[in-house]
């Protein structure tokens, strides 16, 4: 996948992110990731195995066809389930 395409991608689950909580700690998430690699000099992506890493790439893939995901109400109805228990 291409820059462009990464950037894209991005660019659309963010605006799929309604909740303001959420959108926030992304945000947050986002500003400490860049500052630990500007301080570090250093990508974390460098630190993971050849295994970690085909890991990821392959979530990455699979999330690229809609019919691998859930629906953000899906997920949140059932993690309330396991919050109740």
């Amino acid at each position: 996948m291409t820059q462009l395409e990464l950037k894209s991608h991005f660019h659309k689950l963010i605006d799929e992110i309604e909740d303001q909580k959420e959108l926030s700690q992304l945000y947050n998430y986002m500003l400490i990731l860049k500052k630990n690699i500007e301080v570090s000099g250093e990508d974390w992506w460098d630190e993971l195995s050849d295994e970690q890493k085909a890991d990821i790439d392959l979530s990455i893939k699979e999330c690229e066809d809609e019919s691998n995901l859930i629906p953000h109400e899906q997920v949140m109805k059932e993690a309330r389930k396991w919050l109740k228990k």
